[in-house]
């Protein structure tokens, strides 16, 4: 073997020169790991995400890109009352955008060549308001719709001067067959401006669960030529049996991406209203106000007009709505109001009154009266007050000429509580009549070889006794008390058919013998009938016809102390 061949120890020595002597012995450190750790590698320079390359979609400029839903700083500032407007807005665009979002809706049938469809009551004014007032966090009545609906349909131009509404109003004095301009006609009974459509509708209401009227709100449509297609009930295309419109989901994409435009709309119809009223300057910052230092001046712009809404009927409006279209109506007591002298105030336009602005009354002591202050509703007490004061001062007839024969005195509570307690006792008497005459006429126990089996078993029965039969046999529950109340009153009702007995402390109602041993039915008894009759001297008034007819028939035949008598008493007893 050469001397130059290497031994496995040799290239070991060879190769571990450089390694230290700790390595070398197995007790001085720890073992060497296998695998042996090694540093996780650094990520190279292109996985970060701030060196990754941007794509060509972010280099291009950001002209096409959608504005965001916030005003930018450099747009003018509106009023309070202008900017919450906008923010309802924006509210409600988000809310309807929504719903159609989570109920897709689907396009009514239509003409191949039409280039607009409406799409009406998608959702009503009740279920969107919560979200909205939630959305925006200001109050979004029918007046605030209103005026919202005024902005959609203004054209964002001029303003409604007063010669134009004198002369339209003119014009329809002059034509009775013209349809008024400020009432809806049924046949338009809808408001359509900027893409938004209100019409009357009903629906449940979610507090009361009733079916009321409300507005329904929906959306128009701006088609294609053939973006939309006829379906048939198989799914199939064609035109006749169709069952809607194939398509169009693209229309109401379109609308729900211009929702940013619209807003926009409605922001430049804003500020155009404050340019066309004298402009309005926002007041300038200052330190906090002090009681010395604050300024009560309002705003010089006047709010947007209420645009009326579709008529709805008043009997099933809620209260809101009911005060809303009470305020909106014309009222006939407007025109006995005197009028403002025109020098004294600047030509205004028709419907933009301010709304924050209140007319001071006067009462005859001069004292300035604003109404709804205290001292209107006091004032309103003393009328009250005074007015009941006469009536009760009017000469009161006596007693004797007050009440007539058939008139009942007013009862008190207590009164009419006890009243009404003995006719519940009195209405079931008379089950309970034939309950007694059952106890006291049932045959004794046991065989009987009689033909006619003998009558009043027993003579006298414990009233408690008594009072649990009648609570077993009655038809509606009662306790044991109301039986033995029942029974007394039939024993002071009726004492010819039941009397009441107290032997040794303890009560027995008892019937008399002649009531036991009479026949249920009158018919039974008809020899003893026959010769009481024929005993009885003839009446010289009586018709021969009528003499020679015999004796009275067995229904005309009037048991004393029955259970006729005994239903004819209580009978009574009801009417009276």
């Amino acid at each position: 073997m050469s001397s130059a061949q290497a031994t496995p120890r040799k290239r070991k020595e060879r190769s571990g020169e450089g390694a230290t002597s700790a390595r070398k012995g197995k007790g001085r450190g720890p073992p060497t790991p296998n695998p042996p750790l090694v540093p996780f590698p650094t990520p190279p320079s292109s996985r970060h995400r701030s060196k990754v390359e941007r794509p060509e979609f972010f280099e291009q400029s950001t002209d096409d890109i959608t504005p965001p839903s916030t005003p930018s700083s450099k747009a003018p500032q509106l009023p309070p009352h202008l900017q919450t407007l906008l923010t309802l807005h924006h509210a409600f665009n988000l809310a309807l955008s929504l719903h159609i979002a989570t109920h897709p809706p689907i396009l009514p049938p239509h003409p191949p060549t039409a280039t607009k469809v409406q799409l009406p009551n998608l959702t009503n004014f009740l279920a969107l308001r919560e979200t909205v007032e939630r959305t925006s966090g200001r109050r979004f009545g029918l007046p605030e719709l209103g005026r919202l609906a005024w902005t959609w349909s203004w054209d964002g131009e001029s303003l409604p001067s007063e010669r134009t509404v004198s002369a339209r109003k003119k014009e329809e004095e002059e034509n009775p067959f013209l349809v008024s301009s400020e009432q809806p006609s049924c046949d338009t009974l809808a408001l359509v401006g900027l893409s938004y459509l209100i019409t009357p509708t009903r629906t449940m209401d979610p507090h009361t669960g009733r079916r009321v009227y409300t507005h329904g709100l929906g959306i128009e449509l701006e088609l294609r030529p053939g973006e939309t297609r006829q379906m048939l009930h198989n799914g199939a295309e064609g035109g006749i049996g169709n069952k809607g419109q194939g398509g169009g989901m693209g229309a109401v994409g379109r609308w729900n991406v211009g929702g940013e435009a619209r807003e926009d709309v409605v922001r430049q119809r804003l500020e155009k209203w404050v340019e066309l009223n004298g402009g309005w300057e926002p007041p300038a910052k200052t330190d906090l106000p002090t009681p010395t230092s604050s300024n009560s001046e309002r705003c010089t712009i006047p709010p947007i007009p209420l645009l009326p809404l579709p008529p709805l009927p008043s009997s099933t409006l809620l209260p809101a709505a009911n005060l809303f279209s009470s305020a909106t109506q014309s009222s006939p007591g407007l025109a006995s109001l005197p009028k403002e002298n025109p020098s004294t105030k600047g030509a205004a336009t028709a419907g933009l009154a301010d709304p924050f602005v209140l007319d001071d009354k006067k009462d005859a002591k001069g004292k300035v009266v604003r109404p709804g202050s205290v001292e209107e509703r006091r004032q309103a007490m003393m009328d009250r007050i005074k007015a009941r004061s006469s009536s009760s001062k009017q000469a009161l007839p006596t007693l004797g000429s007050a009440i007539r024969p058939g008139m009942r005195l007013p009862m008190s509570t207590a009164e009419q509580q006890e009243a009404l307690k003995r006719r519940s006792t009195l209405s079931r008497l008379e089950s309970v009549a034939e309950g007694v005459w059952m106890m006291f006429s049932a045959p004794s126990p046991g065989p009987s070889t009689l033909p006619t089996p003998p009558r009043g078993r027993r003579k006298a029965i414990p009233l408690s006794e008594a009072a649990e039969v009648i609570v077993k046999s009655s038809k509606t529950p009662i306790s044991t008390a109301e039986a033995q109340t029942s029974l007394q009153m039939l024993t002071k009702l009726c004492p010819f058919f039941l009397t009441l007995k107290t032997v040794a402390r303890q009560e027995w109602i008892e019937m008399p013998l002649a009531v036991a041993a009479c026949p249920p039915s009158p018919g039974t008894d008809f020899t003893s009938t026959m010769s009481a009759v024929g005993a009885a001297p003839g009446s010289p008034t009586r018709s021969p016809g009528r003499a020679l007819g015999g004796p009275a028939s067995p229904g005309r035949v009037r048991r004393v102390g029955g259970l006729r008598e005994v239903r004819e008493r209580i009978r009574r007893e009801l009417e009276s």
